[in-house]
């Protein structure tokens, strides 16, 4: 009957208990399950602050009352039982921990069973990234979210344990290999959060961060239906090849694979299409479309030589009816092509001339693919190549991708694409060039000038991964990529130092 009554009052409690922790202590609730959180949470801490300070004081007290002095030099008499005693501290412990598990057990029911008519999005964890599919077939690396609208995610593993946990929405979740797990939630306030891993997964465990964005209906739509159009960029076709470049980031292969040639945990893409490939049994095969179209979905039949079975299996991904998936897989191809000097018909996809998209010639053999270099708007110097590929790559393993698009879409944070050279509008009111200094400046000091529209969600790590001389280098890698992609690059924007 207590428990009960307990349960039925403590409702009035949440509200203010709830403002406290949010203005204290905890950041801004913006789900449902934000106040019952807050609540079992300062809940906890007033429990634990009582009898942590009781205990001590007792402490103390005894400590003194009792302390050993001239006309003192043996302990007091006392009780080898009381059964009053044992009876209040077995009885109240008792009432304390059963109403918390009644609190708990209640809400974990309300988080892990979704009400009906559910908006569905799937969520792949994989060393060391996030990505999200939706019912459109949009696949992104941010998480988008209706506001005030049910969701469920349907989350799944494909390598170790990861732990999916949105602080500001109240939401947390094990992702185990080899389980889908289900989670919903509704978000209630417009905003962008950062979801990040609560299980340690390796070495790129505190980088496996990914942005959430959760929008106005209308907004969402737009959000999805851009994600979801990836052939296509201001009304003009991708070649396939450019839309596997941005799959190759968006799927986490970057993890593992480069593009430059260099060692990775997997194989190079580089001069992989047309060339021979020695595998783990002894047998050398060439890289033909059918051995790439195997290798990505069924990564563990065909085992390259001094590599370990630990691709995921992107079966689910590619294949299946339809052609969206296809295409994507075909794209993906396509870009493997475009990194090769042995590239030739028999590497490439075979794919109909479907409308809408648009192949990518392979490069002659024993040339490597152009760098692109800037559109019009006046003499540009040359780019040096080599430079900008490693901030190409920087862009991908430092995470950079997870917030800056590099083809003018929206992210968490701002596009990289026509970045140099452009004014830009910051949250203090006042507008700068992006030229280098600015550039370097938000890169190394991110909470220090925010661009209006975006929070300051950027990872502070960056100053000390680029900052310094040593690092040097490969500030200016990036600093010279993001020129690349701008039409309005000169002196101004480019790195002062050597090519």
């Amino acid at each position: 009957m207590i428990l009960s009554n307990l349960l039925q009052t403590h409702a009035s409690l949440i509200g203010p208990l709830s403002k406290m922790a949010g203005d204290w202590w905890l950041p801004k609730g913006a789900s449902t399950f934000s106040p019952e959180v807050r609540f079992l949470w300062i809940l906890f801490f007033c429990i634990t602050v009582f009898f942590t300070s009781l205990i001590v004081v007792l402490t103390v007290f005894f400590s003194i009352r009792y302390r050993r002095t001239e006309n003192r030099q043996h302990a007091d008499p006392s009780p080898d039982h009381n059964t009053p005693l044992e009876i209040t501290w077995t009885v109240i412990p008792l009432i304390i921990v059963m109403v918390i598990f009644a609190l708990g057990f209640k809400y974990y029911m309300n988080m892990n069973v979704p009400p009906t008519n559910t908006y569905n999005i799937g969520v792949k964890a994989q060393k060391w990234s996030w990505t999200f599919t939706y019912p459109n077939h949009a696949v992104s690396k941010t998480l988008y979210l209706p506001l005030n609208r049910a969701v469920k995610l349907s989350m799944t593993s494909a390598d170790v344990l990861h732990g999916f946990w949105i602080p500001s929405l109240s939401i947390q979740k094990d992702v185990v290999p080899g389980r889908v797990m289900t989670i919903w939630l509704e978000p209630t306030r417009v905003g962008r959060y950062e979801l990040q891993c609560a299980e340690y997964c390796g070495d790129g465990h505190s980088l496996m961060r990914s942005p959430v964005i959760v929008a106005s209906p209308a907004k969402f739509a737009e959000y999805l239906k851009a994600a979801a159009n990836i052939w296509v960029h201001n009304g003009k076709t991708l070649p396939l090849a450019q839309v596997g470049r941005e799959l190759y980031s968006t799927y986490g292969c970057n993890g593992c694979h480069t593009a430059d040639g260099s060692m990775g945990t997997g194989p190079t893409w580089k001069n992989l299409a047309g060339n021979q490939v020695q595998l783990a049994n002894g047998q050398t095969v060439t890289a033909d479309y059918a051995y790439l179209r195997q290798a990505i979905l069924y990564p563990g039949r065909k085992l390259v030589k001094g590599y370990g079975n630990i691709m995921p299996d992107f079966y689910n991904d590619f294949a299946g009816p339809g052609h969206t998936r296809n295409r994507r897989l075909n794209a993906m191809i396509w870009y493997i092509n475009s990194l090769s000097n042995k590239a030739n018909s028999a590497s490439q996809p075979k794919i109909p001339n479907i409308p809408g998209t648009k192949a990518m010639s392979a490069p002659a053999a024993g040339k490597a693919p152009a760098k692109t270099t800037a559109a019009s708007g006046g003499a540009k110097s040359a780019l040096p190549a080599a430079t900008v590929a490693m901030g190409e790559k920087l862009y991908s393993t430092l995470g950079c991708n997870a917030c800056h698009t590099n083809n003018g879409k929206p992210g968490a944070g701002p596009t990289w694409k026509n970045l140099a050279g452009y004014p830009q509008a910051l949250t203090n009111g006042k507008t700068e060039v992006a030229d280098y200094k600015y550039i370097r400046y938000m890169i190394l000091h991110p909470d220090k000038k925010v661009v209006k529209g975006f929070a300051p969600i950027m990872p502070a790590i960056y100053g000390a991964q680029l900052g310094g001389a040593a690092n040097q280098k490969k500030l200016d890698a990036i600093i010279w990529y993001i020129n690349s992609l701008s039409d309005k690059r000169g002196p101004s924007t480019e790195p002062p130092t050597g090519k």
